[in-house]
C-alpha cells in the first residue's frame, strides 16, 4: 500500500492541533514514552515486544526530527 499526503492528514492535524505545530514538543513526548517503557513491570511485555515498540517510537521521533530540520533549512 502506498501512502499519499492526504492519508497523513489526521496525523498532521494532530501535530497542529495538539502541539501547535511544535515538532520538538512531539519528540520530547516520544522520548518520555520510550523512557517510561523501561519502568513497566517486566511481565507486562516480552523483551522483544518492548524493543519493537521502542524501535517504532524512535523511528517516529527520527522522522519528526527530519521534518523539523528540513523545515528550518528551507526557512
Amino acid at each position: 500500500m502506498s501512502l499519499k499526503v492526504i492519508d497523513l492528514h489526521p496525523l498532521l492535524s494532530y501535530f497542529e492541533e495538539c502541539h501547535e505545530g511544535d515538532l520538538l514538543s512531539i519528540t520530547q513526548w516520544l522520548d518520555k514514552a520510550i523512557y517510561m517503557f523501561h519502568y513497566l513491570p517486566t511481565d507486562s511485555f516480552s523483551e522483544t515486544e518492548r524493543q519493537n515498540v521502542c524501535h517504532v517510537l524512535m523511528e517516529l521521533k527520527e522522522a519528526v526530527l527530519k521534518i523539523h530540520v528540513e523545515q528550518n533549512n528551507c526557512a
